[in-house]
């Protein structure tokens, strides 16, 4: 079986600490960062590419991919409740990590996610959100806390980068689902050109 795995990198603190550890133990990390502009700003994507050039430094074999969700930011928000945008944007998340997955070879998903840190962490959304693909999720960070996870940062030199100013997801909801539960979720789905949506994701190595 392929020890190769495609880690969802972002801007923050918690995802280029999980690619690290992944490496660390020998498997063949592929970084995918979604470009989620027009909905945030230059200064996400530039802070992205410079945390991937820095694992790069640390693990050389790292490859780098970047695609973009304008298309499907417009549709989530057109056409499925605001409470529902990061559950469903996470979810076409995991479909992207798991196209790019099959057309690389590789065997399994990794994020910087730990539990409870956000709204889209609680247990019964990761749940859902896995429930989006076939291949497994690996999340090195789940148990450890936020003090943890930025004192690796910072060892790995990572944490300068991640903090620098840039702008958040501008379509973040004022109250996204805390629990969700499966049949609503897939209720919003409906709403979705899903396959479509995905067919038409374009990769680019980096």
């Amino acid at each position: 079986m392929s020890d190769k795995i495609v880690v969802l990198l972002s801007g923050g603190i918690d995802s280029p600490v999980a690619a690290h550890l992944f490496a660390e133990t020998g498997a063949d990390v592929v970084l995918l960062t979604i470009d989620h502009r027009p909905f945030t700003d230059d200064n996400t994507i530039e802070n992205v590419f410079d945390l991937m050039s820095h694992l790069k430094k640390l693990h050389p074999t790292i490859r780098c991919f970047s695609t973009s969700f304008e298309q499907i930011h417009k549709m989530i928000t057109k056409k499925t409740k605001e409470s529902f945008r990061c559950i469903l944007c996470r979810r076409m998340m995991y479909r992207a990590a798991e196209k790019l997955s099959e057309q690389i070879d590789a065997s399994s998903i990794g994020t910087g996610e730990s539990l409870g840190q956000v709204a889209s962490q609680t247990l019964s959304n990761l749940a859902t959100e896995d429930d989006a693909i076939d291949m497994n999720v690996h999340r090195p960070l789940i148990g450890l806390d936020k003090n943890e996870i930025i004192e690796i940062a910072k060892d790995i030199g990572t944490y300068e980068i991640s903090i620098r100013p840039a702008t958040c997801c501008l379509l973040t909801p004022s109250g996204p689902r805390i629990k969700s539960r499966k049949n609503e979720v897939f209720e919003e789905e409906k709403k979705l050109e899903i396959r479509a949506l995905i067919d038409k994701l374009e990769f680019y190595e980096i």
